[in-house]
């Protein structure tokens, strides 16, 4: 909503605004996390040059991208989803790529004595 109303009230200044929700990016963060497949209904993730590429191809033409065919056909399920709902069904898929058991917990702190 932001990105869109900044888009609509900056547009004639000729400044362009664009959120980019691209979902998963195969970038080196992501595979360090080691996360498991994410599923049958999730797309996989994207190159981040393909992520760029349609990103930069957007300017100046629409206030908001979700790169890549799949990604969009998912975001539809907002039409048929409550918000709540969609937000259970992506914490759930990312606590399945992500089980208990590779979570790394942060160090402890020092005791100051």
């Amino acid at each position: 909503m932001l990105a869109e109303g900044l888009w609509a009230e900056l547009r004639p200044s000729g400044v362009d605004v664009l959120a980019c929700c691209p979902g998963l990016v195969a970038t080196p963060t992501y595979a360090h996390g080691n996360p498991a497949p994410p599923g049958w209904l999730v797309p996989g993730p994207m190159p981040p040059r393909q992520v760029a590429r349609e990103t930069l191809a957007a300017l100046g033409r629409q206030p908001v991208l979700i790169p890549g065919r799949r990604n969009r056909l998912l975001s539809s399920a907002s039409r048929l989803l409550s918000h709540r709902q969609l937000v259970a069904a992506a914490t759930a898929r990312t606590r399945a790529m992500y089980p208990p058991e590779s979570h790394r917990s942060a160090p402890e702190a020092e005791s100051a004595e």
